[in-house]
């Protein structure tokens, strides 16, 4: 039977729209549909299109840790204390615009440096160099932590939402994003905040022409509210819905060269040969793995309706007030979630109702309470699959496509590299690009926003008005 795609957690947005409800819902689902049935083979399938509409899917959950292990990882946390400050102040640091987008074998550049970055456009021609920014948290998990003009923490955000969710709402309703905003994030949120109010334009690295990748009128995911000011929903560039499905797709394809056992490494000799994810994440190469062997036992896989990425808990034990008090449960606040509470988009930690005291006078299992981070490192997500064996389907088989090579100072961090590549004989520079963004210093407050990137030369290119305009970017593919 076929269905109707939900929004994620079977959240009722669309129905709070004066007028759009109908349209929201449809459109919802086609776009759902659309990502999914484009992914339709081998041993991955599209429930909305059900080949085997007689057999029962189980239902299979997949979780992870919420902090970013590529940064843990990164800074040897797990061996200094200096690593795991430096690793929770990188966290909550945002990134300049450093990802390619693609679109038809064409590829634009946002980053921050002279030749590439991107620009508002003004009647035709370029202007003033556009500082967009990024959360680094890449585990689907993201957050923002509220200061008071004192610098006191009032408020810790977090949120599972996927972008696409709020661009296809957008799309219908403006007005509808800009109240929940506004409920969600800050009354003072402006419609002008979350529009863009020009054309923006990119560099085509193809042809070193800039061509426009965001129209006036589109809503900004990058806003400020959802970036320097707040946390609405995932900014990073891998943590979205699309990346989730085309995980779970590429993960049915079995990789007969890799050895089942040690199973405790499977997860990541799998990522690295078949690389369909991040390698240093937490959640790609467990998820990848959970799918991988549903279908090496012949089992064809969809994610289950409503599609989504979750929060599944937050373990708030080790959260005490200034004198010791047990305060975990009081400080909770569920937001937004599905109604059995199995499915949580966003929660928010703040003081207990009518204290006094703020939350950096607080402490976290025995550490004074300064970052989001130390409370994701305590959050589970998952993801739910579906899986069933369906009669004519078979699996793909295919030989690793890459490897990982270890970096020396952090043998927990890896980076793909072609499989005959030889990870002894790698140039100096090999692992610079994973760098995350860090602040000067882990100790005190940690900085919101990252530092203003170097200034530079005003850039002489023109942007190519009178050319048709290109297919636009996806601006959901990221290079690796």
């Amino acid at each position: 039977m076929a269905i109707f795609y939900h929004p994620p957690a079977g959240i009722n947005d669309f129905d709070r729209s004066a007028t759009q409800a109908a349209q929201l819902k449809q459109n919802w689902h086609d776009f759902l549909s659309r990502q999914v049935e484009g992914r339709d083979a081998g041993l991955f399938y599209n429930p909305a299109n059900d080949p085997a509409p007689g057999v029962t899917a189980a239902r299979r959950p997949i979780s992870w840790n919420g902090f970013p292990l590529s940064i843990w990882s990164w800074f040897n946390a797990n061996a200094s204390a200096t690593g795991k400050r430096r690793a929770l102040a990188s966290a909550e640091t945002l990134r300049p615009f450093a990802i390619q987008i693609r679109d038809g074998g064409a590829s634009f550049v946002t980053v921050t440096n002279p030749a590439t970055r991107m620009r508002k456009v003004v009647g035709g021609a370029l202007g003033d160099p556009l500082d967009l920014f990024h959360r680094q948290q890449d585990e689907y998990c993201e957050w923002f932590v509220d200061r008071d003009a004192a610098g006191r923490v009032t408020r810790i955000s977090f949120t599972a939402e996927g972008p696409e969710y709020w661009e296809e709402m957008a799309k219908v309703d403006p007005d509808l994003v800009v109240r929940l905003y506004q409920e969600l994030v800050n009354p003072a949120v402006q419609r002008t905040d979350l529009f863009w109010q020009f054309d923006v334009a990119g560099r085509n690295l193809d042809t070193g022409q800039f061509n426009i990748i965001f129209q006036r009128g589109e809503y900004n995911p990058y806003n400020k509210w959802n970036t320097t000011h707040g946390a609405l929903h995932l900014t990073h560039p891998a943590n979205t819905l699309g990346a989730e499905i085309n995980l779970a797709a590429d993960a049915t394809v079995l990789r007969p060269s890799v050895a089942l056992q040690p199973a405790n490494t499977l997860s990541g000799r799998l990522i690295c040969c078949a690389q369909y994810g991040g390698v240093n994440r937490s959640s790609d190469p467990l998820i990848g793995a959970g799918v991988n062997g549903l279908a090496r036992a012949g089992r064809a896989v969809t994610l289950a309706d409503p599609i989504g990425l979750y929060i599944s808990t937050l373990d708030l034990a080790g959260l005490r007030g200034p004198n010791n008090q047990v305060i975990g449960a009081q400080s909770l606040r569920v937001r937004r979630a599905s109604a059995d509470g199995s499915m949580i988009l966003r929660a928010e930690i703040a003081p207990p109702q009518g204290a006094t005291f703020t939350l950096d006078q607080c402490r976290f299992d025995q550490d004074p309470l300064t970052t989001g981070g130390q409370i994701a490192r305590k959050i589970t997500m998952v993801l739910f699959g579906l899986a069933k064996a369906i009669p004519g389907r078979n699996g793909l088989s295919q030989p690793c496509e890459a490897k990982c090579c270890r970096k020396p100072d952090a043998p927990d961090f890896r980076k793909l590299a072609p499989p005959d590549r030889n990870c002894n004989q790698l140039p100096a520079n090999f692992f610079d690009d994973e760098a995350p963004v860090s602040p000067a210093t882990a100790a005190g407050p940690v900085p919101v926003a990252a530092a203003a990137p170097t200034p530079f030369d005003e850039e002489t290119a023109e942007l190519d008005v009178t050319a048709p305009p290109p297919p636009r970017p996806n601006k959901r593919q990221p290079t690796v």
